[in-house]
């Protein structure tokens, strides 16, 4: 794998002997498919950066358009870039998951390759990482719409409302970050220019409030909790919706009222196929390409089978049990019972009993078994049941 070194280092002399004291290094991983025509643009806005930490891995699914000849101008120009290039197409998040793999960055930016991040982008995410006393497993900044050549919108509608609601604003959030001492990283305007845009998105909350995928910077080991869910590989889009709710709904999130990046609309994107207007989204709930209710009841599938991991202490229990509360939803599949179809919870706290009960204690497994109105003789099946 190939990693751009880093433009600036910052050293710092203790007992002695120099230590050097790095900014985290950004991994942005643009996902590319028949985007040939965007993804020079593409590439340029990462390598084009204010931040000096970065490192760029594309993976293309096998595009059967211009991009072959695209990525060997790419790798002629920049020659540190990872290129991955897959066999077949298999969705976004397969070939996200891919990226993240060789990715070697403490933050992740997954990016569609027909948008385009501002310059100061990444040196915004990282910069409010640094700054916030609130340990969030993402941020997300706004966006630009762009149509053609032309920007004819200035933010997103989620976000947007989120911010105009006045919700998230918190007191004693922000102590802007200064790098050790003199260090020409970040500037006093970014430091100035951001304290008063910050939102917090508290945990157990599971709305959709951000900006799409290439707006998102998440950290890398709140990704680690949910990437390596087996069902993922069946899921062809909706990877920021997947990610975004589940680790939002665990650890909360922040928005940034800030763009960071433009969003082309061109006519064939999943999320939005026109510029938003006021009450009428472009973004068309249930339409092809949405995969949203699928991504909630992957969550729930994992959040349940990998109980062990998200209760690690008392407190833990309590926020997990309360986050199954919220996240829990309805499933499509019309074979199934009734009750198993009323929630996806409640089936698979029923389906993996031991394991659950051996993370949450008996008593607030039953509990929340009740709550979801799972069949007492189901109940009785599932604590007579031998375990694994």
């Amino acid at each position: 794998m190939n990693i751009s070194e880093p433009a600036e280092s910052f050293s710092k002399r203790t007992a002695g002997q120099e230590v050097v004291f790095r900014l985290p290094v950004v991994s942005v991983i643009i996902v590319n498919y028949n985007y040939g025509r965007f993804l020079d643009q593409a590439v340029d806005s990462v390598f084009q950066q204010t931040y000096p930490n970065l490192e760029c891995i594309i993976v293309d699914n096998a595009s059967t358009d211009e991009t072959p000849a695209v990525l060997t101008g790419i790798a002629g120009r920049y020659p540190q870039a990872t290129i991955i290039r897959r066999a077949a197409n298999d969705g976004q998040t397969p070939a996200s998951l891919d990226g993240l793999k060789v990715a070697s960055g403490a933050y992740v930016i997954f990016m569609d390759a027909d948008d385009v991040l501002l310059a100061h982008a990444i040196e915004t995410h990282v910069f409010v990482h640094l700054s916030l006393r609130v340990h969030v497993g993402f941020t997300s900044g706004d966006m630009l719409q762009v149509v053609g050549d032309q920007i004819v919108l200035g933010t997103g509608e989620e976000l947007n409302r989120y911010v105009r609601s006045g919700r998230g604003r918190r007191r004693d959030m922000f102590r802007p970050y200064q790098h050790l001492l003199d260090a020409p990283w970040p500037s006093k305007e970014l430091a100035q220019s951001l304290g008063d845009k910050i939102h917090f998105v508290a945990p157990l909350s599971a709305k959709w409030v951000w900006s799409p995928t290439s707006g998102i910077c998440y950290r890398r080991d709140a990704l680690d909790l949910f990437a390596d869910n087996p069902e993922l590989a069946r899921l062809n889009s909706g990877t920021d919706m997947y990610f975004a709710c589940a680790i939002s709904a665990l650890c909360g999130s922040i928005i940034i009222d800030e763009p960071v990046f433009l969003y082309r609309i061109h006519g064939a994107n999943v999320f939005s196929r026109r510029a938003q207007l006021n009450h009428y989204i472009g973004f068309e709930a249930g339409g092809a390409g949405d995969n949203n209710h699928k991504t909630r009841l992957l969550a729930i599938d994992h959040l349940v089978a990998n109980a062990a991991r998200f209760c690690r202490t008392g407190w833990l229990r309590l926020h997990y049990a309360a986050l199954l509360l919220r996240i829990d939803a309805h499933d499509e599949e019309t074979s199934l019972p009734r009750w198993q179809r009323r929630s996806r919870t409640g089936a698979r706290l029923a389906q993996s009993y031991h394991e659950a009960a051996a993370a949450l204690g008996p008593g607030l497994t039953l509990l929340l078994m009740l709550w979801f109105r799972v069949p007492i003789g189901v109940i009785a099946s599932a604590i007579r049941k031998p375990r694994k």
